[in-house]
């Protein structure tokens, strides 16, 4: 008898707000896992961009009334580490490859706020007064396009 008085006068939470409380922390437990595993949490705290590629195209020249036509453009790594350019690719105003060659020297490698010329030689399908953008590819795969310039 003592048993079901103390049964009847105790307070507890609802079930149905017990449920709710469990998926919610259930919910909020898989985005901070989801967070956590897609990198976001990652970024916002330690930043993230320390493996990130940055090149900026300060100038081009590209010449195509020389013999043989040639491009020189001017760019420079913009964070802590060297950029190594593999190739120069360059598209008309739709967009499609015109020319793409290396460097006539290689795998060019551009310092850390260092302003270097990238230079290639024997271009072809360029032809003067027309508007072109150049891209240059880094051997990571980065791609750094220039503003739209026109061939002398």
């Amino acid at each position: 008898m003592n048993y079901k008085r103390l049964m009847k006068n105790s307070k507890a939470i609802s079930p149905i707000f017990a449920t709710l409380i469990l998926i919610a922390i259930a919910v909020i437990a898989g985005v901070v896992v989801y967070m956590f595993t897609s990198g976001t949490l990652a970024t916002m705290t330690a930043g993230g961009t320390a493996g990130t590629e940055k090149v900026a195209i300060q100038g081009v020249n590209l010449n195509a009334t020389a013999s043989p036509s040639s491009v020189i453009v001017y760019a420079q790594s913009t964070n802590t580490m060297a950029v190594t350019i593999n190739s120069i690719i360059i598209k008309n105003t739709n967009g499609d490859i015109v020319c793409s060659v290396a460097p006539t020297s290689g795998a060019t490698l551009l310092s850390t706020g260092a302003l270097s010329p990238v230079t290639a030689t024997g271009l072809t399908g360029v032809t003067t007064g027309t508007p072109y953008s150049i891209t240059l590819v880094s051997t990571k795969g980065g791609s750094f396009v220039s503003s739209q310039i026109i061939a002398g």
